[in-house]
């Protein structure tokens, strides 16, 4: 059973009493020291539908094996990555935000090789202190940073392009850049949790997920990843628990879709308590606990692709891709992970690049499904 806790600092006022927010979020997963040997495994069932694959539903890819392009960092490199959380790949470079160092690796998708390293260095224009999320556009890789609550776009090599203030940066989840240099965040909860703006920053329209409570507390039930954009500038919505999944237009326009595997609504335990406090201030302290776990991990796309990592499954919980199309909805086809991974991302080129944290190492890979296992090496004497 794995574990999900979120702790919510909100403002209050209560006895002359007025909090400072926060936010933290934690998601226990067990640690794995797994590194992909080639080949490994792609998925496990058949590929067309039998009794055994009915069981939730799914169907299986033709890949039936991973095989690994390139490793970083591991036994051979240990200071390379500390706590490598959030990855976002183009076609030519991977960015990986360590945030146990506050560094921006950005690698070469060829060979792994490091291209950039951008460091938290201050507040100037192309500059940021406490980066949280690393997201991409087709040419562009963005960064939102806590630190100077804004969003800065960098070319592929890290040159700044362009930079703009984002409120409540601090309860950001995750962001889908637009065309026209446009960005949807999503934000806590469900009431107004949908944020668009441009690149000045200038907000364009704020609009809710379905379902709307209006309840305060409502925010761990809520939490939601985003994916896209793909054709048409559809973003993708992907709410760790429920039986549903959303497409979003630029307008606000939203289409309601169903997971392959529907996941349970969960009973939200809320506690609270003052942490400290003076006469004129205080620190309130509101942890919400979910009964069940989540459905979805991560969403990511290709195209017109949406692939949701999912979570709380009937078979290989943590360890399974589920693949739909966004423009309508449909259910495509999954594929089996080889092990827990901390975190995700997938190239233009269908490459996948993941993330592990270790007690000792933390290493990134890249890795791609072949329907064959390579050949192996034949080593040749002198002639």
């Amino acid at each position: 059973m794995h574990s999900h806790a979120t702790t919510r600092c909100r403002g209050f006022v209560a006895s002359r009493l007025m909090s400072v927010g926060c936010t933290v979020l934690v998601l226990f997963a067990p640690a794995t020291t797994v590194v992909l040997p080639a080949p490994v495994r792609a998925q496990r069932g058949p590929t067309r539908p039998s009794p055994a694959a009915r069981v939730d539903g799914r169907t299986f890819a033709p890949d039936s094996f991973w095989v690994r392009k390139w490793i970083r960092g591991g036994a051979d490199e240990e200071d390379l990555f500390v706590e490598p959380r959030k990855l976002t790949a183009t076609d030519s470079t991977l960015a990986v935000l360590d945030l146990g160092t506050r560094e921006i690796h950005l690698l070469s998708t060829v060979d792994g090789t490091t291209t950039r390293v951008m460091k938290a260095s201050g507040s100037g224009p192309g500059e940021f202190k406490q980066p949280i999320l690393v997201v991409r556009d087709r040419d562009f890789l963005g960064v939102l940073d806590n630190g100077t609550a804004r969003m800065t776009m960098f070319t592929k090599r890290g040159a700044l392009v362009w930079d703009a203030p984002v409120r409540n940066v601090g309860i950001t989840e995750s962001a889908c850049v637009l065309s026209g240099a446009r960005v949807l965040f999503k934000g806590q909860g469900r009431y107004n949790a949908l944020m668009l703006i441009d690149s000045s920053g200038a907000v364009l329209r704020v609009f809710s997920l379905p379902d709307t409570s209006g309840d305060p507390r409502d925010t761990f039930s809520a939490t939601a990843a985003l994916a896209g954009p793909s054709p048409g500038d559809r973003c993708a919505i992907a709410p760790l628990f429920g039986a549903r999944w959303y497409t979003t237009d630029a307008l606000g326009g939203l289409a309601t879709h169903r997971y392959i595997e529907p996941g349970a609504e969960p009973t939200v335990k809320v506690d609270s308590k003052l942490v400290e406090g003076t006469r004129k201030n205080g620190i309130l302290q509101v942890v919400e606990k979910s009964n069940v776990d989540p459905i979805a991990r991560s969403a990511h796309q290709i195209g017109d692709t949406l692939i949701v990592a999912a979570g709380a499954t009937k078979r290989d919980p943590l360890r399974l891709l589920d693949y739909y199309l966004i423009s309508t909805g449909r259910y495509l086809y999954s594929r089996r992970l080889p092990s827990v991974l901390t975190a995700l991302s997938v190239g233009t080129d269908g490459t996948f690049y993941a993330a592990s944290i270790d007690a000792e190492v933390s290493w990134v890979v890249a890795f791609t499904p072949s329907p064959t296992p390579p050949l192996p090496v034949v080593k040749r004497g002198p002639r």
